[in-house]
């Protein structure tokens, strides 16, 4: 404060931040890559349906990802989600290569983007025996519905936990006073609204593919989201920062 100014009533508590805020405070900070990256997997979509060079490339990742099974599901959604976005940031600040326990914080999201590629994976097949495997509209809006308001709120709460266990030490005793009631509007829903803004646009098109490609194309939106999710996930309100 400047010392010639006259003393100022003592500051009233701050009003408790939106539950949304965050959300639309990554919303104001990613809505251009949000845009870039679904326009290009629009632009994949529609490649797809009206180019044979790009159908035929797209049978050979498919042979691929049968092939491999559940491995290569997990190895794609680790470098996807886990690598990638690594290297992106390393190379924007190459001074979070000295930040201490950094080994161990790459690995973990390496780890939990490997299972998350294995659990989204089967998340497509479950829709596909439940609702089948068209591209018809209802059936793809069926699945947008399942996928955006059933799945994608209760898989959130776990990345909301997982992600608060390890930024608090991976220590049951420090993370379970934060797992109060109170914990999906604090934490769960600042990840929803820029998660259905990013992916509802995405799965549209993914749905609209062969169910062999849904995973690829998943793969691909994954790299730039899991940024974001990293961004918002990590940050601990409870912690001051």
């Amino acid at each position: 404060m400047d010392a010639t100014s006259p003393p100022s009533r003592p500051a009233s508590p701050a009003p408790p931040s939106s539950p949304l805020a965050a959300g639309i405070g990554a919303l104001r900070r990613f809505w251009r890559p949000f845009l870039l990256i679904q326009g290009a997997a629009l632009a994949l979509g529609l490649a797809y349906r009206f180019s044979d060079p790009v159908r035929a490339a797209c049978a050979t990742l498919a042979r691929w990802k049968t092939g491999g099974g559940l491995p290569f599901t997990m190895i794609t959604g680790a470098l996807a989600g886990g690598v990638l976005p690594e290297v992106a940031k390393a190379l924007v600040d190459r001074r979070r290569d000295r930040h201490p326990g950094r080994v161990a914080e790459v690995l973990f999201n390496t780890a939990f983007f490997a299972v998350n590629g294995a659990v989204i994976d089967g998340l497509y097949r479950a829709e596909a025996r439940i609702f089948g495997d068209d591209a018809r509209v209802a059936t793809i809006a069926a699945k947008i519905a399942f996928d955006q308001l059933v799945f994608t709120p209760l898989w959130s709460s776990v990345i909301a936990a997982v992600f608060l266990f390890r930024r608090r030490g991976f220590s049951w005793a420090a993370t379970r006073p934060a797992l109060r009631p109170s914990f999906f509007r604090a934490r769960v829903l600042p990840l929803l609204l820029p998660n259905f803004c990013f992916w509802i646009p995405i799965v549209a098109v993914v749905y609209a593919l062969p169910a062999a490609l849904q995973f690829l194309m998943f793969a691909f939106a994954l790299a730039a989201w899991s940024l974001i999710m990293i961004f918002i996930a990590g940050q601990d309100p409870d912690a001051g920062g």
